[in-house]
């Protein structure tokens, strides 16, 4: 019979803290300054590193008088810490999700003008404060999103504040416009721009409903004077184009003027009431909403936490 080979001893357990400090004594390229970033004795945090170093039976820092680098072992075990503690980071969220009762998947229905300010900003804080709950995200016209709630399609709407009748909606922000013409244009040397001086000309709109649209229609008809559309088409880019092309003049969302430098346009803001159009939040019921969705309410400040 062949003698049994020993079983090496398994490596005692190694705490996240550990796998921790490894990983700044590498990032900072010296335990003195891993020991200062995670507010702890030096002597500490080379200890820790020699016990390591002795539960898996390999070297896994050079030490040298500029500092420490890892061995091959070392950047081996960088890959796995990482990994490791990435996953715990994770877990922990996931266990809080379901401590609060806060889990479950949110219908989110949007218009162009609501994405235009802070809400994508928003809702990407919102994803990383509450991994476990997913969120379904469609781009419509204002009126579609507030109806898709009302049809119960979707849970929040974000759009204008405008016809959300059924609905309880919630100020959240603004959307600030700017008048969009020809380069050449007689108003493009103009630093800003009331809406009843855009009226003389053709104007190009989406070929959508939409809450802007909406706005302009009601400001056209206090002033008197009947809109003519030159053109309707599919999204705000094409509409800066068209106008780039000598078909007329619009109004949209002032963040498009950092997109389309390229185009002979010139963007002027617009002054008075129209200036910018308010964004709102709106739900059919805050509180018969999901606790997911409540979450998010409270997340973008329209009802209280809790």
């Amino acid at each position: 019979m062949k003698p049994v080979q020993p079983v090496p001893p398994a490596p005692r357990d190694i705490d996240p803290v550990s796998l921790r400090l490894f990983l700044s004594a590498l990032e900072e390229g010296s335990l003195a300054r891993a020991a200062a970033r995670e507010n702890i004795v030096p002597s500490a945090v080379s200890k820790r590193m020699s016990e390591m170093e002795e539960a898996f039976g390999v070297p896994l820092l050079e030490r040298g008088v500029k500092g420490v680098q890892p061995t091959p072992a070392g950047n081996a075990l960088a890959t796995h810490a990482r990994r490791l503690l990435q996953d715990m980071d994770r877990m922990h969220r996931e266990m809080a999700g379901f401590a609060t009762g806060v889990r479950g998947h949110i219908r989110l229905a949007v218009s162009v003008a609501a994405l235009s300010g802070d809400l994508p900003a928003q809702i990407q804080s919102f994803r990383r404060a509450f991994p476990q709950i997913d969120i379904s995200l469609e781009e419509d016209t204002t009126q579609a999103a507030f109806r898709a709630v009302l049809e119960g399609h979707a849970d929040v709407a974000a759009g204008s504040d405008f016809g959300h009748d059924g609905l309880q909606v919630f100020a959240c922000g603004h959307c600030e416009l700017a008048a969009v013409v020809p380069g050449q244009h007689l108003l493009a040397d103009r630093e800003t721009l009331d809406y009843a001086q855009l009226l003389p000309f053709e104007h190009i709109e989406l070929n959508r409903d939409n809450g802007i649209s909406s706005v302009f229609e009601q400001a056209a008809k206090e002033a008197g004077v009947t809109r003519r559309i030159s053109a309707r088409v599919s999204s705000h880019e094409t509409i800066c184009m068209l106008v780039a092309r000598g078909m007329g003049v619009a109004v949209v969302p002032q963040y498009l003027k950092a997109r389309l430098p390229h185009l002979d346009i010139r963007f002027v803001p617009l002054t008075g009431p129209w200036s910018s159009t308010p964004i709102c939040i709106a739900v059919r019921d805050p509180d018969a909403v999901s606790p997911a969705a409540r979450a998010l309410l409270a997340h973008l400040g329209v009802v209280p936490a809790g």
